[in-house]
């Protein structure tokens, strides 16, 4: 049975890190060093490091890190990180385990200066709440929202699919049918949101994640209420390439910190649908052209970037780009009924929609006479073509 007298073994800069880190116990160690020919006290920190990655008993990530003399942050509260996700506009985002109940979850760690501000922070509890309602398959749910050590953090559902900015990146754009049908699913995610007073605000492909069942989750409702507006400190950030991607599929009136609503959201998606189905984003450049330009025009085509895409879809990417709020679709429920000839008749029925093809006047006032939506593909076909754009 291990115990403690032994610990003066384990008084290298490296396993002092790891103890300090609250990943593992000193038993935890002497187990391990009880079980291998190793000698902890002369052996180089990445060989013990990577003895305990083969015992799993930590992550790469969490190895890295101590590798680097960092100890805290990898415990809060009943989480334990496991891995890092993505760095966001409202903070990091990390894989952790509910050690409770032994689940995994995405954590988010919320901006100190931001959480600071009581108007802040109450305003985003109370989003967060109203979030936590929102019990739907196309969005991620939030679990828990805490506060340990002077860190505030927002705990929801692991999403184990890619996100629509990395497929598009390796695999490249959607087949038009494929990509109406995920942008389908977004948009009643969207209505049910909605429905409950919230609105996304970082609507983007990074938040869209394609499961490994070929549907899809929208990730981060309820948790931008942290983010201010695009314009609110002017820093260097304004001209770099990173910045500009962040705020690429804004509404124009959230790009100047005007009052937002649903169609807000619905001008995000529809960029986004511009992206699955070109690889390009609406308006390329630099923050200060990309947000000038969209105050200019709406959307563009996206069949004059890429040929082959009908023209009904086509109309459908550039009403919900529409620079003007009112010429877009007033709802995401709107959306949903534009796009139904991709949606089952199953998933319609269920929505409360017909299978009634939208008409001309539906999708726009002002273009020319277009012909009837293309026949929806057949579930195992956008199955397949997934499989093999996922690499599954």
């Amino acid at each position: 049975m291990a115990t403690h007298t032994k610990l003066p073994r384990l008084n290298t800069p490296f396993l002092t890190a790891v103890r300090k880190s609250g990943l593992l116990t000193p038993d935890d160690l002497i187990a391990v060093l009880q079980a291998t020919n190793i000698d902890f006290a002369t052996a180089e920190p990445m060989q013990v490091a990577s003895l305990l990655v083969r015992k799993k008993l930590l992550t790469k990530f969490q190895a890295m890190q101590l590798l680097q003399g960092r100890t805290q942050g990898f415990v809060l509260d009943q989480y334990r990180i496991l891995d890092g996700i993505r760095q966001d506009r409202v903070g990091m985002v990390f894989k952790a385990e509910d050690t409770h109940t032994k689940r995994l979850v995405s954590l988010k760690v919320l901006p100190t200066d931001r959480a600071n501000d009581p108007t802040v922070l109450e305003a985003f509890m109370h989003e967060v709440r109203a979030a936590a309602k929102v019990n739907h398959p196309n969005v991620a749910r939030v679990l828990d929202v805490g506060y340990w050590q002077g860190t505030h953090f927002v705990v929801s559902e692991h999403v184990p699919g890619v996100t629509l900015d990395r497929l598009v990146a390796e695999k490249g754009p959607l087949a038009a049918h494929v990509a109406a049908q995920l942008v389908a699913q977004v948009a009643i995610g969207l209505m049910h949101a909605h429905a409950c007073g919230l609105i996304h605000r970082d609507l983007k492909p990074g938040n869209i994640a394609v499961l490994p069942d070929r549907g899809v989750k929208l990730i981060d409702l309820g948790l931008t209420h942290m983010l201010e507006s695009p314009w609110a400190r002017v820093t260097k950030r304004i001209s770099t390439k990173e910045y500009a991607e962040e705020i690429a599929h804004i509404a124009p009136e959230q790009a100047w910190g005007c009052e937002m609503d649903g169609r807000s959201d619905v001008y995000s998606l529809g960029s986004t649908f511009y992206f699955m189905l070109t690889g390009e984003v609406p308006f390329p450049g630099l923050a200060p052209e990309m947000m000038s330009e969209r105050q200019i025009r709406g959307i563009p085509s996206p069949a004059k970037l890429r040929h082959g895409i009908a023209p009904e879809i086509d109309l459908i990417v550039r009403r919900m780009g529409a620079k003007d709020p009112h010429q877009r679709y007033s709802s995401a429920r709107e959306v949903v009924k534009a796009l139904q000839a991709w949606l089952p008749v199953s998933q319609l029925q269920q929505l409360g929609l017909s299978q009634e093809h939208a008409t001309l006047d539906a999708m726009t006032a002002t273009a020319a006479p277009v012909s009837q939506p293309a026949a929806p593909a057949k579930a195992g076909g956008l199955r397949g073509l997934l499989r093999r754009l996922i690499g599954s």
